[in-house]
């Protein structure tokens, strides 16, 4: 009830304020002390935190009103320790470092209080080593918990990158010490995108699923969702897409469709073409028989899926009725390198010459020719087992597609070497001329796919295609808007 009186009196100072200056709201009550100031603008950001996002300009002004009241108050004022706490925590929630700093060098108080507050400071200043050499001793259960709710937040926030299992640690006593607030959901926030960095994904799925569940209309919602998204991608062999889609189906349905086409666009360009086409077929899935099929960006990504699949000539019909005008730069871009490397695939694999071969690895050439002047018996030659696929080690015949203007150029490969034994040095003579054999592909090549022949035109060239999308993804660091 003193809460709501408390605000009550902070809203009426806003509407007053809202006509004229912050002083002028303090000239008809100057009596608010400032611990009632910050726990209303506490209130306030609790608000935000659960959906309410018309709270956003109270809470701007709040934070002026508060930040005038702090930079007029006094010694006497710091008597009451309630009015220091308060300065910290209005320090943590967004506040104005050089208020805290000038108001606190007026306090007569405890010696931790002032060392948080220098902590607070030089955090704010964007000084994190400085911040975390002073506020590491300090343990945020041992402050009362108004205070340490927010200390423990911070902590936790600086130890992210260096300590980072310490730093969940703390994120768990933030959230103990102040559930249901904007603390909390900072702390789960924050939770979800560390536990994905430590590989930790039963953290991440239950970080995930809190988050979902208390905080998913948070204005810093897109927040949470860019690291649901990349844990997602570094976590997809250790958390099952149930699990994801358990998470997923506590949000509304646009949510979820966003969630998923970014789920599909990293996987397609990582290559898990698993994920990719379990997050493209969600997108399109849709809910309660409202599909998405149309959306030009689902239409994408589950192309990009099954680029390298028998049914090639499906994917291009798909791609080529895509409305280029609905999709973002980096998608047109990602777009123009499917068709690309689809078109590849289709295109006759044009037979090599031994000019070609020579020119595409000399070294290779040159050291098979000693071999080759070297003569062999008859019962030499008759005595040796055929290499099986010693033409698997000559290059490629299949033409490099051209670059398009947006893509860089390929870097020449480096000699492969052989994945399978040796051929010995009859081999060479034993085998026919490159121009009777079939176009083949180098054995050291990586696969895209493992039920795909290497030894096929056509398969080779979408074992080409991984390479070819690996080359754009730094084109498209850009998530889907």
């Amino acid at each position: 009830m003193r809460g709501k009186t408390v605000i009550g009196h902070a809203v009426g100072l806003l509407l007053l304020a809202a006509a004229g200056s912050p002083a002028a709201a303090f000239a008809q009550d100057d009596g608010l002390q400032p611990y009632q100031l910050v726990r209303s603008l506490q209130l306030i950001q609790d608000r935000i935190a659960g959906g309410d996002h018309a709270a956003l300009p109270m809470q701007a002004k709040l934070l002026e009103m508060t930040d005038a009241r702090l930079r007029a108050a006094d010694a006497e004022d710091f008597e009451d320790p309630k009015n220091f706490r308060a300065l910290l925590v209005y320090g943590m929630s967004g506040g104005n470092p050089v208020t805290v700093e000038a108001a606190a060098s007026r306090a007569t108080t405890d010696p931790q209080s002032l060392a948080i507050a220098k902590g607070i400071v030089a955090y704010l200043n964007g000084r994190p080593a400085a911040a975390i050499e002073i506020l590491k001793p300090i343990d945020p259960m041992s402050v009362p918990p108004d205070l340490g709710a927010f200390l423990a937040l911070v902590k936790g926030s600086l130890l992210a990158t260096d300590e980072p299992a310490a730093a969940l640690i703390l994120l768990d006593q933030a959230r103990l010490l102040s559930p249901g607030t904007l603390v909390e959901e900072a702390a789960l926030r924050r939770s979800v995108g560390i536990a994905a960095a430590q590989g930790d994904a039963a953290r991440f799925a239950l970080a995930s699923t809190q988050y979902v569940a208390g905080y998913l209309y948070s204005p810093y919602a897109s927040q949470f969702a860019d690291s649901f998204v990349s844990g997602a991608i570094q976590l997809h062999m250790s958390i099952s897409q149930d699990k994801l889609a358990d998470i997923t189906s506590m949000m509304d349905a646009e949510r979820e469709k966003v969630i998923y086409l970014r789920i599909a666009r990293r996987a397609a360009i990582d290559g898990l073409t698993d994920l990719s086409a379990f997050a493209s077929a969600r997108a399109e899935q849709g809910r309660n028989g409202d599909g998405n099929q149309d959306d030009p960006r689902a239409v994408l990504y589950s192309s990009l899926s099954t680029v390298t699949s028998a049914t090639i000539g499906d994917v291009r019909a798909r791609l080529g009725k895509i409305d280029r005008g609905k999709l973002s730069e980096g998608d047109r871009a990602l777009l123009d390198a499917a068709q690309a490397v689809a078109g590849e695939v289709v295109a006759p694999v044009p037979a090599a010459g031994k000019d070609e071969i020579e020119a595409a690895d000399p070294a290779r050439i040159h050291a098979a020719k000693p071999a080759e002047a070297e003569p062999v018996s008859k019962a030499d030659a008759e005595a040796l087992p055929p290499v099986e696929g010693a033409m698997s080690e000559q290059p490629a015949v299949v033409a490099p597609a051209k670059p398009t203007a947006d893509a860089p150029a390929a870097a020449p490969a480096p000699p492969t070497p052989p994945t399978t034994a040796p051929p010995t040095v009859a081999a060479p003579a034993a085998a026919p001329a490159p121009s009777e054999t079939p176009a083949m592909l180098p054995a050291s090549a990586p696969a895209a796919a493992s039920d795909l022949d290497p030894h096929d035109p056509t398969d080779a060239a979408m074992l080409n295609t991984r390479r070819q999308l690996d080359q754009i993804d730094q084109l498209l660091g850009a998530a889907p808007k």
